[in-house]
């Protein structure tokens, strides 16, 4: 695990708090915002120790986190502050959800690129990243007018505005969730947004 991992991981702990049983949320109990299903999961693949969800540790959280999450959705090789959007989406949404937000994003910015918005981070969708940060480069060395990493601060916020859309769609597909609605806007768009640096 790195240091930027660690830094990452208490921003979202911050958020997902410790053991909850909300009857109406859909993962079930959880603690530090891992489900039943995906400490058992990490059990069987003996990323942990246990598979009691009430006595799970914050350092076998980071485990699970680092396994599941951290590295699938390739947060090493992603520049900040999308390491730490994209890391809360997957934690959230799933890897794949979140790299449809992502490609969704890509798609939205650079014109000449048509990703399959299928939730795989293949060559393609890293291509149009390294894409983005060379024409970010491009756009912003030795302008003045035009402030540094431009395009990775809009694509963070593309992928935050259809993080918005995907709560929205959930809460009308399913009334139970729209309790969650303002609590996962207020904590995973508008409260991540500004600990990214997303706010001037």
């Amino acid at each position: 695990m790195t240091d930027r991992f660690s830094e990452v991981l208490s921003v979202v702990l911050g958020f997902e708090g410790g053991y909850a049983d909300d009857p109406d949320d859909r993962g079930g109990r959880t603690n530090y915002g891992i489900t039943e299903d995906t400490l058992r999961s990490a059990y069987e693949r003996k990323i942990v120790s246990h598979n009691d969800i009430r006595s799970l540790s914050k350092a076998d959280a980071a485990l699970i986190y680092w396994s599941d999450y951290w590295e699938p959705i390739g947060a090493d090789g992603m520049p900040e502050p999308l390491d730490l959007v994209m890391f809360d989406c997957a934690v959230n949404h799933g890897v794949g959800g979140a790299v449809k937000l992502l490609q969704e994003g890509l798609n939205s910015i650079l014109k000449d690129t048509v990703l399959a918005v299928d939730g795989a981070i293949g060559p393609r969708t890293r291509a149009a990243l390294a894409t983005l940060r060379k024409e970010d480069a491009r756009l912003t060395n030795g302008s003045g007018d035009v402030k540094p990493y431009s395009l990775l601060r809009y694509l963070c916020l593309e992928v935050l505005m259809n993080r918005t859309r995907l709560y929205d769609r959930l809460a009308d597909r399913n009334m139970s969730q729209r309790k969650f609605l303002r609590g996962w806007i207020h904590n995973r768009v508008v409260k991540l947004g500004k600990s990214a640096g997303l706010e001037d």
